[in-house]
């Protein structure tokens, strides 16, 4: 039996097997999306990423390549002019240099 593949195109993660039949059973979503609140993330991240990094312009070849930033920090404040689309470098540089990881 193949995998099911998950929304983000990457195989569903495993879930035992049917007591019945002894067939693999899979979850919804891969491992990935599972990790973030069961596609959640992933469903709010396709609305407002861009497709583009908006401070260097990498294009991805993945939108998994690219992150959803909140530019002032505060993880808890989800006001659509708080976010911007960043490639991952980008994300790390600017969490880095801004020291974003002290915010609560």
């Amino acid at each position: 039996m193949n995998r099911p593949l998950c929304k983000c195109g990457n195989k569903c993660r495993p879930n035992g097997f049917s007591r019945v039949t002894g067939n693999p059973l899979f979850n919804t979503y891969c491992r990935s999306c599972s990790k973030t609140k069961h596609g959640k993330k992933e469903r709010i991240n396709k609305i407002l990423k861009k497709d583009t990094c908006e401070l260097c312009g990498f294009i991805p070849i993945n939108p998994c390549q690219l992150d959803l930033d909140h530019i002032d920090g505060n993880r808890n404040n989800n006001d659509s002019s708080n976010h911007q689309t960043l490639c991952a470098n980008c994300h790390r540089l600017k969490t880095f240099n801004q020291k974003d990881w002290t915010v609560s």
